[in-house]
């Protein structure tokens, strides 16, 4: 599912007026027609709807929702700033508003209705917002707020940026969003998507069908329509070499149960071969679990030049997950970044071994795909930025640090954002059954199998986190996001993989 700026709606705006003759009054009154059906979804009988209007195209789909909502439910407008609207589209359903005696103008009115609507109508921004709100605002949505009204929001809730998902102070939370004509990036990305309460999308009549319509090629989501367009088609005529070989240098006597994960996770997910490189001893207990899985013991390679040399042949390479942070892992990382090669993922103790021992400027210098799959805590030891500030900034960071070092970056968390700093994906999957130790290296597993031979690896990277998130949305219908383990979640990835070659197969039959 493709994700549509600001920008590329205001485009799509002029393409249908000046192009496809579509007026903006129509589209004014479909989103009007749309915001009703939101309305009446929170509230099937309101007393009162109080819809408080900007002078931009959202206050104008206000306007329009107050024509649909009247006579049948008792409406109220407010000019909140009191300048009337920009656009012809918005002056008419204004004025139409004004004929029906509906219109009220400034903020002491819009106080004087909010105790008395049971539903508030933001139609103050929508996608025009940026920066701070001003504090005649902020006071006007902490009032709402204080009153716990029932809030619908026209777009995009008061105080969020559509762009980012980033929330100014005042924000005003929504009980229910009328998405129009495409989901923005604010809609499935947090914090913003806190704030958005139910998302209801109303494509107001604009078809992708329709000829030549601009399209995001920035922004997409993963779910299930962008699972089965790039999960890898299997062939009849195939063998294991067929499929690549991924090489695990994971775990340590300390951390077993990493390397379990990943390996497990991998061989789950495709790929033809996979290799282990570690400690005697480790591969070892590894392969009384995984006999599929092939062992090389790390002792034997003196060096990091030498694990340079044996890696390559190899289709992708994890390191990481289980590895304990320490010198070595990091001198190994470094040779292999700056080598050519596979694609490397780099995990966990990986990053934190690069944050301990040096930074990521290391990045600047691969020769090779670089991976890195950071949670919030992880970014800040490499970032230098705070966990707070990565987490109000998910998408902007993780594009700007993206494009800086020249990686692939998964930024782990609710709405995991996937980015190489040019295109982004936010993940739609997933829930609290992934918040234990151990998740992580599940989804590091997938990767490196799907990573392989991908046409788009930013893409690859995507759907190994829709896949890790759908197997825990799965389970958590039998064992509740408190009962799923991490050693629940690798052969429930299959299970949807499963499921998503049974729909791709279903859809050619169409």
């Amino acid at each position: 599912m493709e994700i549509a700026t600001s920008t590329l709606i205001r485009e799509i705006d002029a393409y249908l007026e000046n192009v496809l003759g579509i007026p903006t009054k129509t589209l004014m009154r479909r989103a009007g027609q749309a915001v009703k059906d939101c309305v009446l979804k929170v509230n099937k009988s309101p007393t009162l709807v109080l819809i408080l209007a900007g002078g931009g195209n959202n206050g104008g789909d206000g306007y329009a929702a107050a024509l649909e909502l009247y006579p049948e439910v008792n409406v109220r407008t407010v000019d909140l700033f009191s300048r009337g609207q920009r656009s012809e589209a918005g002056k008419y359903y204004l004025s139409e508003c004004e004929k029906l005696g509906v219109v009220e103008r400034g903020f002491e009115s819009a106080y004087s209705l909010i105790d008395k609507a049971d539903v508030i109508v933001d139609a103050i921004f929508g996608i025009g917002y940026a920066g701070e709100l001003s504090e005649e605002l902020v006071a006007l949505s902490s009032a709402i707020t204080s009153l716990e009204k029932q809030v619908v929001s026209v777009d995009i809730p008061l105080g969020v940026n559509a762009d980012t998902g980033e929330v100014s102070l005042g924000v005003l939370r929504a009980e229910a969003t009328a998405a129009l004509c495409r989901y923005k990036c604010a809609h499935i990305s947090y914090p913003a998507r806190d704030y958005m309460g139910k998302a209801y999308l109303y494509d107001i009549g604009i078809d992708d069908k329709m000829p030549k319509i601009p399209k995001s090629d920035k922004y997409f989501a993963a779910d299930k329509e962008f699972a089965m367009v790039n999960l890898p088609k299997r062939k009849a005529n195939s063998n294991k070499g067929t499929y690549g070989h991924t090489l695990h240098i994971t775990g340590s006597d300390k951390y077993v149960g990493a390397s379990m994960l990943s390996l497990e996770a991998s061989l789950r997910s495709g790929v033809g071969l996979v290799t282990h490189l570690g400690e005697y001893a480790l591969g070892r207990e590894l392969c009384a679990r995984f006999p599929e899985v092939i062992y090389s013991d790390l002792s034997l390679l003196k060096s990091p030049s030498d694990i340079v040399e044996y890696s390559r042949g190899f289709s992708s390479i994890l390191i990481g997950p289980g590895s304990t942070v320490n010198s070595n892992v990091w001198l190994i990382i470094k040779s292999l970044v700056e080598s050519e090669g596979a694609p490397i993922i780099i995990d966990a103790d990986g990053l934190n071994s690069i944050a301990e021992y040096s930074s990521a400027e290391l990045f600047k210098s691969a020769r090779r795909t670089v991976i890195i799959t950071p949670h919030p805590r992880e970014m800040s030891r490499l970032s230098g930025k705070s966990v707070e500030y990565i987490n109000s900034h998910r998408i902007s960071f993780s594009e700007a640090f993206a494009r800086e070092y020249g990686v692939i970056l998964l930024l782990k968390g609710a709405g995991t954002v996937v980015t190489d700093g040019e295109k982004t994906v936010i993940n739609t999957s997933g829930s609290s059954a992934l918040s234990k130790g151990g998740s992580g290296d599940v989804l590091s597993g997938i990767i490196a199998s799907l990573i392989i031979g991908a046409d788009t690896p930013l893409f690859a990277v995507a759907l190994a986190a829709y896949l890790h998130g759908r197997a825990a949305d799965t389970l958590k219908e039998e064992l509740s996001e408190l009962g799923v383990t991490p050693s629940d979640l690798p052969k429930a990835v299959a299970g949807e993989i499963s499921a998503i070659i049974k729909s791709q197969k279903n859809n050619r039959n169409l």
